[in-house]
């Protein structure tokens, strides 16, 4: 007969997951074992063990998690059915809240996504083509015609990359706190990126080696 769980297995999971996440971010996935895992997380292997079966499992039901979180979260912001401007910069708000307590969240999608299997890493690259098109579906809407095919996706990740990347520099404690930051994006796409009137004369669009691709 199995054993029934606790009346707080589910809590100590998210514990177990919330800590493994960032000694992930600490010790590197590849490196961690479940030994260090389980240190990290206060518990002994072999109750580590009754949660989670692996450390890529550990991985995986992590990062699952928090892009399932951010496709919802962006889900929510675009069925509040704003005016195109308003949901970007409601867009850059709530995605910028987000990440101020995800930055081991953050190290792992960008350093340890490609340790995952093939089914678990196109599930966690697709929610993020997910976040990433509805974005780009709401800048192509305030600006139409402001980016042709080309720039598209070029233009939606130079947004992203202005608030993808906080986790490495911004700190929630700091002088400048995520809110005033998300503020300080939108102004500045209101005034640059997709302010409306006549375009500045262009480089060639090649990359380094001529061919016209940007990514």
């Amino acid at each position: 007969m199995a054993r029934p769980k606790a009346l707080d297995y589910d809590d100590q999971r998210d514990r177990i997951l919330a800590l493994a996440t960032a000694a992930f971010s600490e010790i590197g996935y590849p490196s961690a074992s479940m030994a260090q895992l389980a240190l990290a997380c206060g518990t002994s292997k072999a109750r580590l063990y009754h949660y989670f079966p692996s450390k890529e499992s550990l991985l995986f039901e992590s990062l699952d998690r928090y892009v399932e979180r951010l496709v919802a979260l962006v889900d929510a912001v675009k069925a509040r059915g704003l005016a195109p401007r308003d949901e970007l910069a409601a867009l850059v708000r709530s995605l910028l809240i987000e990440y101020r307590d995800s930055r081991e969240r953050h190290v792992a999608l960008l350093n340890d996504v490609k340790f995952l299997a093939d089914a678990q890493r196109e599930r966690i690259e697709s929610r993020q083509r997910a976040v990433v098109d509805a974005v780009a579906d709401t800048l192509e809407r305030v600006a139409p015609g402001r980016f042709d095919a080309g720039e598209r996706k070029p233009a939606t990740m130079a947004l992203f990359g202005m608030i993808n990347f906080t986790f490495a520099w911004l700190r929630p404690d700091g002088p400048m706190s995520y809110e005033r930051y998300a503020e300080l994006v939108i102004e500045l796409w209101e005034r640059g990126g997709v302010a409306p009137g006549p375009r500045s004369e262009a480089a060639p669009r090649t990359g380094p080696e001529g061919t016209g691709r940007f990514v």
